[in-house]
């Protein structure tokens, strides 16, 4: 029995095409795969129609190697050959641009509403394209993405000079490539509002600024934008408290206290302050951002706190609490607190929520314990592939390496790197895997993302295996060294 290839949303092989070169990944499993078939026996029009169907790989002993997608497709006719792709396939577009509407907005980063072609998605799937451009006005950016999306769409055929003989090429790829396909929004955990300053607001009793976060999180720490006048020598005290009718209720969820030392007297300046334990916060629920003085107010030693009177904030108000009546009141005029609230996140919980949105794996398991308590900022323009990656870099709060792989049934594991003793293959001197019994490993690519004994005396990790079928030679990529196995 040799190599077969099959279509996993199809009854029969890949009429006869079989599979000349595979790859494996310790970050995401198997890589690429080129099937090939000397003699046309099928249409091109029948080549096209298997863009982005599952393929399954097995080897001569019917046990499955690899396992993705078909991106590529190709068919030699004499001198030219004829190709389809997915690759440069987009069928939901946006547009990402500096506006140049007069006026405030100009040259204000912005971007489209994304804009979908549900034919092509319903039988390719979701493939998102963010483009990227300088100075357009809305109208613009508008037309471009539409006529992109209709360029993009469906897959083009290319005819191109040839020098290989007759046949034809199916190009595959491993279903973690598949995360390219979807874009990551841009995130941060720094809620607040911290503009250019536009006032100051002296604190008498306190002062409170409500927020209300759109994801839940665990509430860090809290920032202002304070100055002393005269020499006060009272602490500050910084609260989050729930929300009561509009107002800042009675129950304090953390608090932390400034000393009048941590301020400048000189200019207004940002302090920060760490909360002992991080503070759940519950999305979609209004907060308030209290702070209040342990001494009384005096006109001649007090805090100032700065404020923007433009009202940039729409997302809260800011109060100031009357000590003699004991009500809030808004500030007149009206303005909002420049304060800034840094939330943390948990890394596995946020590559979950990568995966799930990259929308082609049929499950995510985190197998490395607990993840990372970060503040996470990630960057816009990226893909969910890059952000994931992103993430798996980071390794564990034990400085563990992190590994991801696809397993057959689509599922994106994630599992801490394997320790260097733990070796159960040799590299042998001729640059072969081996077995424990010093033979040569019949299915090598089950080294990927372990450890090899080396009969040198030096371990190393395999990154990458790619296996040239036709005469069963195969490249290692290791941690430092690429190996060539001798013939």
């Amino acid at each position: 029995m040799s190599w077969r290839a099959f279509l996993t949303d199809r009854q029969n092989p890949l009429s006869g095409l079989k599979p000349l070169e595979l790859s494996w990944d310790a970050l995401g499993g198997p890589q690429d795969a080129v099937l090939g078939l000397g003699t046309p026996s099928v249409s091109f029009t029948a080549l096209q129609s298997w863009l982005g169907c599952g393929v399954e790989i097995y080897d001569p002993a019917d046990r499955l190697a690899w396992w993705g997608w078909v991106e590529k497709v190709s068919q030699t006719f004499g001198a030219t050959r004829l190709e389809s792709s997915l690759e440069d396939l987009a069928n939901r577009a946006a547009v990402r641009y500096r506006s140049m509407e007069p006026g405030k907005d100009f040259g204000t980063l912005t971007q489209t509403a994304w804009k979908d072609e549900p034919t092509s998605q319903a039988f390719y799937g979701i493939k998102e394209r963010l483009i990227h451009q300088d100075l357009l006005s809305e109208q613009q950016a508008l037309l471009l993405r539409d006529a992109s999306l209709r360029r993009w769409a469906l897959p083009s055929r290319r005819l191109t000079p040839s020098l290989t003989s007759t046949g034809i090429r199916v190009s595959c790829r491993g279903w973690f490539g598949r995360m390219r396909w979807r874009q990551w929004q841009a995130h941060t955990d720094i809620l607040g509002h911290s503009p250019a300053q536009q006032g100051f607001q002296a604190l008498g009793a306190s002062l409170a600024q409500s927020f209300t976060p759109a994801e839940a999180g665990s509430l860090a720490a809290l920032n202002a934008r304070i100055r002393k006048i005269g020499n006060p020598q009272d602490s500050l005290r910084f609260q989050i408290r729930t929300d009561s009718l509009g107002q800042p209720g009675g129950a304090v969820l953390a608090e932390a206290a400034l000393p009048a030392s941590a301020i400048s007297g000189e200019s207004y300046a940002w302090v920060s302050l760490w909360l002992s334990q991080p503070c759940p916060i519950a999305a979609g629920q209004q907060h308030w951002l209290v702070i209040l003085r342990d001494g009384a107010a005096y006109p001649a030693a007090y805090y100032s706190l700065g404020v923007d009177e433009n009202l940039g904030f729409p997302g809260g108000k800011l109060l100031l609490l009357d000590a003699s009546t004991g009500q809030w009141k808004p500030r007149s005029p009206e303005a909002d607190l420049l304060f800034k609230l840094t939330m943390l996140s948990d890394s596995a919980e946020l590559m979950a929520r990568v995966a799930e949105t990259a929308a082609c794996f049929s499950g995510f398991d985190y197998e490395a314990g607990s993840g990372f308590s970060l503040p996470y900022v990630s960057e816009s323009g990226l893909d969910c592939q890059e952000e994931f990656l992103r993430l798996l870099r980071l390794g564990t709060p034990s400085l563990e390496n992190l590994l991801a792989w696809v397993t057959p049934k689509r599922r994106l594991r994630v599992f801490t790197m394997p320790e260097a003793n733990s070796a159960e293959f040799w590299l042998g001197k001729d640059g072969r895997i081996k077995a424990g019994d010093g033979r040569n490993l019949e299915t090598p690519w089950q080294a990927v993302g372990t450890w090899l004994r080396s009969e040198t005396g030096a371990d190393c990790f395999v990154e990458n295996l790619r296996l040239h079928i036709p005469d069963q030679s195969y490249r290692l990529r290791t941690t430092s060294v690429d190996y060539v196995p001798s013939a």
